[in-house]
């Protein structure tokens, strides 16, 4: 593996129309791929699983369902592949199958970036290490890991739960430590597998006499974690305050930085910027529209963004005891298919289309959806970005392999 340079934290411190025809499509993804036919409002690809070129910048949607809860798709997760390096976005439940699935070499990875520590972006996180750890080059390869820090650590002084939204009647879960980031993430899953890694240790994993352990106690370790550090100025109370943008990583083939985005009441959230020698390309993270995300995917090649269809997901808990809070949650901290005006004293927020003129991005590629089970159907969510986008649109499906380069010249 190559060097490569970290800003370390605290802790370790794709223009015919908007709606592609198929053909056009088909040529941007990867080489097993057939295009459906066009119909009415253009076509989505059908991805077929087949290696990922070795040469490019490709997008490989390992998992495009938003939220955490179970459904036809795989929960979020993305693997960029650069000049056959691979750097793993999130790592949502699902991962560590279609990582398989996709015909992705585990010893080509490189890092893994977190937005955030919502359950459906880290639920397969210690299981993608752990489950690859026969497929580790050991000794030679270790995956550096990014991502939030405690939420805890930039306060509020004074409050009873830093890091949290203060909800006297909510229990406080391991008051110890009630907001682990991912360094204490990586800590605790160890921990909590001590038996399989001991027990294996002593059994299959090992070479003669010598253990092939990947923590970290007798070698390279498979995986290191990094806390990225935020400024002072951000907490639970200004969760995006403007900032420049984050150094976090570098290598000899990526160059990738962070800012902080609205995603409450969750903090620390980010969105990443890569820069590579085809594309640039920015991952949103979920968020709802802000400025720090408008400043870092200015202009870029592929802006990848989340997309909420509020009514639709707000009516799936109609009925339900959490009907209200779900709905205080998909209008207020995730970026909507369809640009809301302001009322009732809330301000207007633009669609996810908008969104992307808005940034002025080469083409817009849809993930982390909601609701991804068919209710709102592919087409729908390409006709609604239309409204407010004229590049070209992806939406999102598990196994989808883009080629970036050429999704940004269409």
């Amino acid at each position: 593996m190559c060097e490569a340079h970290h800003v370390i934290g605290r802790r370790g411190l794709l223009r015919g129309s908007a709606l592609l025809g198929g053909a056009g499509l088909a040529a941007m993804v990867g080489g097993c791929t057939t295009a459906a036919p066009a119909t009415g409002g253009g076509a989505q690809p059908s991805a077929a699983k087949g290696p990922v070129p070795s040469t490019g910048t490709h997008l490989v949607l390992l998992g495009t369902q938003g939220g955490p809860i179970p459904g036809k798709r795989a929960a979020v997760s993305s693997a960029l592949v650069v000049d056959g390096s691979i750097y793993v976005i999130d790592a949502g439940s699902g991962l560590t199958l279609r990582f398989s699935e996709a015909g992705l070499d585990f010893k080509k990875v490189r890092a893994m970036f977190v937005t955030h520590l919502h359950s459906d972006h880290v639920a397969d996180y210690f299981n993608f290490f752990s489950l690859n750890w026969t497929n580790w080059d050991f000794g030679k390869q270790t995956v550096e890991v990014h991502g939030p820090g405690r939420a805890s650590a930039n306060g509020p002084a004074g409050s009873p739960v830093p890091g949290l939204p203060i909800t006297p009647t909510a229990p406080l879960v391991t008051p110890g430590l009630a907001t682990p980031g991912i360094t204490d993430i990586t800590d605790l899953s160890v921990r909590a597998n001590a038996y399989d890694l001991n027990e294996r240790l002593r059994s299959t994993r090992r070479q003669g006499d010598h253990a092939l352990e990947f923590t970290g106690l007798s070698g390279p370790p498979m995986m290191r974690p990094h806390d990225i550090a935020v400024p002072a100025a951000a907490s639970i109370d200004v969760l995006a305050p403007k900032i420049a943008p984050i150094p976090v990583y570098r290598d000899d083939k990526v160059e990738v930085t962070a800012t902080l985005v609205d995603h409450p009441p969750v903090f620390p959230a980010f969105a990443f910027h890569f820069r590579t020698p085809h594309a640039t390309v920015v991952f949103s993270g979920d968020t709802t529209p802000c400025q720090n995300l408008f400043d870092l995917a200015s202009g870029a090649d592929v802006l990848v963004n989340e997309v909420m269809a509020v009514e639709a997901a707000v009516a799936k808990f109609d009925g339900t005891p959490i009907h209200d809070t779900m709905e205080i949650q998909f209008t207020s901290a995730h970026t909507p298919l369809h640009s809301r005006p302001a009322a009732q004293g809330r301000p207007a927020v633009p669609g996810v289309g908008a969104v992307a003129r808005t940034v002025n991005a080469k083409a817009l590629v849809l993930t982390h959806i909601y609701p991804g089970d068919g209710t709102v159907s592919d087409a729908e969510f390409r006709s609604s970005v239309a409204a407010d986008y004229r590049g070209p649109v992806v939406v999102g499906n598990d196994l989808m392999t883009l080629d970036l380069a050429a999704l940004a010249k269409h």
